[in-house]
């Protein structure tokens, strides 16, 4: 299923007692541009300053949005290879991830077309922008994330803490049809959640996702080449420590490509972008036992898993993976929900993401046994 943007109109999300709540937090800059990462004159949303663009192998799902990522490094400093979690960005480091989606209904901008490299910057006569998502490592070392919103001219983005709900229509180009879905813009608290460190520790701090070596570690078209992404990174002299031999960096998997690797592995891949943030030992989903970190095994990735802190969600299913069997499997009935306790990721998505379900259904479907000893 392929979703085109149709409409789009703006509502705010949330009403006067978080906008006072947003007033009393720690000043921020109002305006993007702030930043300096990037520029847009409502034709051509380009690079500013010591800015590379980057995009990952696995990325995460949003509504089937299009996404622009930067990373932005102080001059003279340089980041610091690590083969497993996030990069070591330093002090300074912004980070940008910009949301959009096509004009033209005729084009689309799928689930696989969406990874596809597009260069270092964005034709705002074919694609609308959203919003952009910032990363910023403060003196302390500390993350910290904020969300602008786009105005209908294209030249500026507006930081939105309280978040933002946005209407919008989307068109299946196979079946002509619309669906209508709010699109949804973060607030400061969500960003929390889905980015905490450690959920068990209030005030632990945050970290990036997406920026980890195995994610990076594929090709990419820039404006003047294409090149591997941590290679580009080390001969632009802003990355230390990356291995000389390929062979000795963490093997990279696209999902969304049947030839990079396994289905298990490819299933894998999606349910860590997708939803290994929060179900891990330290996340803000640990309490319901199931993990989809790369480590995770047996009953703690759910296979034959009773659910637990499913609550209504649990839908009258026993178990999170019943191997064989998507259909009376928890955590495809989750993914397909979109609203209530269900809906999972309840922060992120309107929409069914039609392509990763089947894709989670292909693998439960593979794995072999049963759950009648459990």
């Amino acid at each position: 299923m392929r979703w085109l943007l149709a409409t789009w109109r703006c509502a705010i999300l949330v009403g006067a007692l978080v906008g006072a709540w947003a007033q009393a937090a720690t000043a921020l800059p109002d305006q993007l541009d702030a930043y300096g990462v990037l520029r847009s004159d409502g034709k051509q949303l380009t690079l500013r300053g010591n800015t590379l663009v980057y995009s990952l192998a696995s990325p995460l799902f949003t509504d089937y949005a299009l996404k622009f990522r930067t990373i932005t490094v102080p001059p003279g400093a340089k980041v610091g290879y690590r083969a497993d979690g996030v990069l070591d960005f330093p002090v300074g480091t912004v980070i940008s991830k910009t949301f959009f989606y096509a004009k033209d209904p005729q084009k689309p901008g799928g689930w696989v077309q969406g990874m596809a490299p597009i260069g270092e910057s964005i034709d705002l006569a074919k694609y609308q922008l959203v919003e952009t998502r910032i990363l910023q490592r403060d003196a302390d070392g500390n993350w910290l994330a904020n969300a602008y919103v786009w105005n209908e001219a294209q030249t500026a983005a507006t930081l939105r803490r309280i978040g933002q709900s946005i209407p919008a229509q989307l068109r299946d180009q196979a079946s002509g049809q619309t669906q209508s879905f709010d699109y949804g813009v973060p607030n400061a608290r969500q960003c929390q959640t889905c980015h905490a460190v450690n959920a068990t520790v209030g005030q632990a701090g945050i970290q990036p996702i997406g920026p980890t070596a195995r994610f990076l570690n594929h090709p990419y078209t820039y404006d003047d080449l294409t090149q591997n992404q941590l290679e580009r990174m080390a001969a632009m002299g802003l990355l230390d420590g990356l291995p000389a031999n390929a062979s000795e960096r963490p093997r990279p998997v696209a999902y969304a490509d049947p030839q990079s690797a396994s289905l298990e592995q490819r299933a894998r891949a999606y349910l860590e972008i997708n939803c290994a943030h929060c179900h891990h030992a330290l996340g803000d989903a640990r309490q319901s036992g199931l993990f989809t970190t790369l480590q995770a095994s047996g009953s703690s990735l759910g296979l034959c898993k009773q659910h637990v802190a499913a609550g209504s969600g649990g839908a009258n299913m026993t178990y999170d993976i019943v191997p064989g069997k998507p259909l009376q499997s928890l955590l495809v009935h989750r993914m397909e929900a979109t609203s209530g306790q269900a809906m999972m990721p309840r922060v992120g998505r309107s929409l069914v993401d039609a392509e990763g379900v089947a894709l989670i259904k292909a693998w439960i479907s593979s794995i072999s046994g049963n759950c009648s000893a459990h």
